[in-house]
């Protein structure tokens, strides 16, 4: 068979993917990968709550909790990129086994770690995994789905994985207090990771866009069959495929920095990035900070488990208007809730109503976090979905990392209230870059989102070099 013809096969299979309708396939899968992000989200909230606890044992100061917090992300950044590389090379199903695995890995080394030394280290480890298989995670749902119900499919991936943000901290306000060191068997549980790893090889296939994109069309046309069998036994009728632009499958690494992926690339990672540094800034200095300024421990982690509810509302909310309001007009309004609730929290002296507010920028936080793992893989074409979101999350690691550190040294200096502020400020920039540059995603198919999009972006750069050319040519004559 030609390439032409190849392509040709594999676009209408990914028209026929996105007619379907929801199948028990499909309910299985978004259950399996729920339970992984599950997993990751557990791991990736634990050390907030953990980190008073581990200060008072080793006698650490602020700053050195801060580089401790930060390590994660140092693994996070790697973890990232090689693993949205690694996706597109070798496929979306390997790379998230792998990086379930690694987590799993690091988590169990974390929980025996003999000196903060170790516990940095075996941190990174687990940064790596948990962030490959994020990432991972983020682009096999938006090529899995249908597009009409792709937005809501990840709110139901976050709201199993955010449900792990108060189970975490719940329980650690359950066995931190039981003894000196019982933060390590929080950490413990994290080792659940190489269980997931196995659950993923069991339920879990490649998807088809990626085996379109690789010209496996065989294994392809068997999982988008699978389905319409399944949705024919529950006598849904199957309308008639919609033509869709083919996928490109030889793009190189190089074309990430080209063009309209630049533009697209750049607008992620520097709104998500600002959005990153502004999160862990505010989530998961919480208990540290409540106890800095003379809360308990005891009553810091009880502030932050009621905080913590917030998380599983959000997806809750961006549910019902996942797929009704474009991608980028919810994140900018998110952001504008985000930044009004955290000035609140900041300037206000009433303990309850210091409470409703840091729930309600939780919430509004949240919100983001699932419109932004929505948004981001829709937005690369799918030879280069997988190291475009790596990338992004890559970059936004970063910026988590810096934050770690900057978080510590603000609120050293300036005090609490400067520091909740400028996070306030930052965030209403984010969902301001989004507003201003982002693209529309909701309700469109990834083909044409990108790759007639992009097409035609290139083709118009080509046309307009030519045209500057002849009239350079001109002038010469």
């Amino acid at each position: 068979m030609t390439n032409l013809a190849l392509e040709q096969e594999g676009s209408m299979l990914d028209a026929r993917l996105d007619r379907l309708p929801i199948t028990k396939q499909h309910i299985l899968w978004i259950s399996v990968l729920g339970l992984v992000f599950f997993v990751e989200t557990f791991d990736n909230v634990m050390f907030a709550s953990l980190a008073p606890a581990i200060r008072n044992e080793w006698g650490l100061t602020i700053g050195e909790i801060g580089v401790l917090a930060s390590s994660v992300f140092i693994g996070m950044f790697i973890g990232a990129v090689a693993g949205g590389r690694l996706s597109d090379r070798f496929g979306r199903r390997p790379a998230l086994v792998a990086g379930c695995f690694v987590f799993g890995l690091g988590s169990l080394g974390s929980a025996l770690a003999p000196s903060p030394e170790w516990l940095l280290a075996f941190r990174v480890v687990t940064g790596i995994g948990m962030q490959a298989a994020i990432g991972v995670l983020m682009v096999m749902v938006s090529e899995m789905f249908p597009s009409a119900k792709r937005g809501r499919f990840f709110t139901v991936l976050t709201f199993i994985g955010f449900a792990g943000v108060p189970i975490t901290t719940f329980t650690a306000l359950t066995i931190v207090p039981s003894g000196p060191s019982a933060w390590r068997w929080v950490f413990a549980i994290g080792g659940v990771g190489i269980l997931t790893a196995l659950i993923v090889l069991l339920f879990v296939p490649e998807t088809v866009r990626w085996q379109v994109a690789h010209n496996r069309n065989q294994a392809a046309t068997r999982t988008v069959l699978s389905l319409e069998k399944a949705a024919q036994e529950r006598g849904k009728v199957l309308t008639e495929p919609q033509s869709l632009p083919p996928i490109q499958t030889r793009q190189k690494l190089r074309e990430l920095f080209r063009g309209k992926v630049l533009q697209r690339l750049i607008v992620m990672s520097s709104a998500f990035g600002i959005y990153l540094f502004c999160l862990v800034g505010f989530q998961a200095w919480i208990p540290t900070i409540l106890t800095s300024r003379g809360m308990s421990q005891t009553a810091a982690l009880q502030f932050a488990s009621i905080v913590s509810l917030a998380t599983i509302v959000g997806p809750i909310i961006i549910y019902f208007i996942a797929d009704k309001i474009e991608r980028k007009v919810i994140l900018f309004v998110a952001s504008v809730i985000t930044t009004s609730a955290m000035l609140t929290f900041a300037f206000v002296s009433d303990s309850t109503m210091s409470l409703i507010a840091a729930f309600a920028a939780s919430m509004a936080a949240t919100s983001m976090t699932v419109s932004f793992y929505t948004y981001i893989p829709e937005v690369f074409p799918t030879a280069l979905r997988g190291v475009g979101v790596g990338a992004v999350n890559g970059a936004a690691r970063v910026t988590g990392f810096l934050s770690g550190i900057s978080v510590a040294a603000i609120y050293t200096a300036w005090g609490f209230q400067w520091l909740y502020a400028i996070l306030a400020g930052l965030f209403l920039l984010a969902g301001t870059i989004i507003l201003v540059f982002g693209i529309r995603t909701t309700n469109r198919s990834l083909e044409v989102v990108n790759e007639l999009e992009v097409a035609n972006a290139s083709a118009d750069s080509l046309r307009a070099d030519k045209l500057g050319t002849e009239e350079l040519n001109g002038i010469r004559d």
